[in-house]
């Protein structure tokens, strides 16, 4: 993974993601976590971040 970083996230997109593992696990009867990366490239970045606040919000 060498092109991605870990996403910058407010503590609300944190709560947020912490939520969606809750209904991941419950949906999957297993335990999921999920990992928020963002990509090194500047172009992909900026529509990753989008994606990532769409997914949160």
């Amino acid at each position: 993974m060498k092109n991605y970083r870990p996403a910058n996230l407010s503590p609300a997109q944190v709560e947020r993601l912490q939520q969606l593992e809750h209904e991941f696990t419950e949906l999957a009867g297993e335990p999921l976590v999920l990992i928020a990366y963002a990509s090194c490239n500047d172009r992909i970045a900026s529509s990753a971040s989008s994606r990532i606040t769409s997914a949160t919000e």
